[in-house]
């Protein structure tokens, strides 16, 4: 382009600069143009380098001095145009061109734009003209360098990073991917344009997921997929990824980030396993001291689950809940077995030694790390919405949701067997007690949820209850 309004520039910028490493390369077959340019240049701190008369020696210095900027007349000596020249010269260098002309024809001008220069100055040259367009020159040179090195520097974390990275769109599919995505998928090159979303996914459940939370967000973080491979395999994943808008804020595309964690999670389910176990091994313990009890926790586990299934809490979630539920009554283990099997009814100081059991199991649990607030979950069962439960009389939500639901499995089960000191009290009693105190004693939820199992359900855990 022309650059003719210098007026908005400061006077800072017509200052001489001490700035002799920037090499000026002055092309101008014209004698006494040649060395006002050079003067010119040199006038504000650049080392003029030159003059070339003809394209070929233009082409020479070039190659050989490689400047930071060439000042290059069109029409020239010799048998090739600056024009000519600019494009050898760009072969093999990458070297900003400023045209030097008083040649403005529509042909000359189209010729000149096709080897991208990054500016004209017809003559006669102003000065002022002349020394901003080379610091425009100089700036845009170094922010296109910069930009470079950046997008260089992205690609090569793209292309390196042992995570799937991709870019998918709309209208066009998968149009960037590094080879990680290739390995992980399976897929060649050639076959990733024309794969869609779904195609790596196994089930619509995981897909319908992934979508929702996409349009909802804009974005997901560290979401836990199962993603298949060409061959079939599925894998357990992690992803990331946020949307691509277009111009006008429409919804474009994605780009995101896969890691395989199928190892990690093989881990992380043998861990869990041996986690299961080991309560499960306290929960037979409990059950060994107490016969009368045997498969109390066991029957509260099956009601906490299938409550948990009606008020859709996550599958780890309710894993957790499995876990508590069947070691909630752990405590007992402290508690004298001629209390826990007494079949009359209990003095104040031995429901004492009963309401214990809380404090107890929590006592133990509480030394072990587990996944789940299993310890919290059995210090708080008994305790009651309105305060007023033990052992520390917490209420409402101060009480955590899988204590809350092991509460009421915990009553109606109990209620609804036979106990040393008592007979079967009923299973249509125990849903009258949960229903009439709902919301004073019993978390609505919960009450509502395990209504729902028994009265419209049908739920039934053993022949035996009434």
């Amino acid at each position: 382009m022309l650059i003719r309004d210098v007026n908005c520039y400061s006077g800072d910028a017509m200052q001489q600069v001490n700035n002799h490493s920037r090499k000026v390369l002055i092309v101008e077959d014209d004698a006494i143009v040649s060395l006002e340019l050079m003067e010119k240049v040199r006038k504000f701190g650049y080392n003029a380098i030159g003059p070339a008369r003809t394209g070929e020696e233009a082409i020479r210095i070039a190659l050989t001095e490689e400047p930071d900027i060439i000042l290059m007349d069109i029409i020239l000596e010799g048998q090739i145009t600056g024009i000519e020249a600019v494009n050898v010269i760009r072969e093999t260098r990458d070297i900003p061109v400023i045209y030097v002309t008083a040649s403005s024809d529509r042909e000359t001008v189209e010729k000149a734009k096709s080897t991208t220069p990054f500016g004209y100055l017809v003559k006669p040259i102003d000065e002022k003209e002349l020394v901003i367009t080379i610091e425009m020159t100089l700036k845009r040179r170094e922010f296109e360098k910069r930009l470079a090195e950046s997008e260089s520097k992205f690609r090569n974390l793209f292309e390196d990073s042992r995570d799937a990275i991709y870019i998918w769109k709309k209208d066009s599919g998968y149009v960037d991917f590094n080879n990680s995505m290739l390995e992980l998928f399976g897929y060649n090159r050639d076959e990733m344009p024309g794969l869609g979303i779904h195609d790596f996914f196994p089930d619509t459940d995981n897909l319908k997921k992934y979508v929702k939370s996409l349009k909802e967000q804009g974005f997901v973080k560290d979401m836990h997929l199962k993603l298949k491979k060409k061959d079939g395999s599925v894998m357990v994943c992690i992803a990331s990824a946020s949307v691509l808008k277009n111009d006008k804020g429409k919804f474009n595309g994605i780009q995101g980030i896969i890691r395989d964690i199928s190892d990690i999670q093989d881990g992380i389910d043998r861990l869990n396993s041996a986690m299961g176990g080991i309560v499960r091994a306290m929960s037979l313990t409990v059950e060994a001291r107490d016969p009368y009890t045997a498969g109390h926790q066991r029957k509260v586990a099956d009601i906490s689950i299938a409550i948990a299934g009606l008020m859709k809490l996550s599958p780890e979630q309710t894993k957790g809940l499995e876990m508590a539920a069947l070691i909630h009554d752990l405590g007992k283990i402290n508690v004298p077995y001629e209390i826990l099997n007494k079949p009359g009814r209990l003095t104040s100081t031995e429901f004492e030694i009963i309401k214990s059991h809380p404090k107890i199991g929590y006592d133990i649990m509480k030394t072990i790390e587990f996944p789940w607030p299993l310890a919290k979950a059995v210090y708080q069962h008994h305790e009651r919405i309105d305060g007023s439960g033990y052992p520390e009389g917490v209420r409402g939500d101060d009480i955590i949701l899988e204590a809350r639901i092991l509460a009421v499995s915990d009553v109606v089960e109990a209620m609804a067997s036979h106990r040393p000191y008592r007979p079967a009290i009923g299973l249509s009693v125990a849903l009258e007690e949960i229903e009439g105190r709902r919301g004073t004693l019993y978390d609505a939820g919960v009450v509502d949820a395990c209504l729902v199992l028994f009265r419209e359900k049908n739920f039934i855990i053993n022949e035996n209850w009434m």
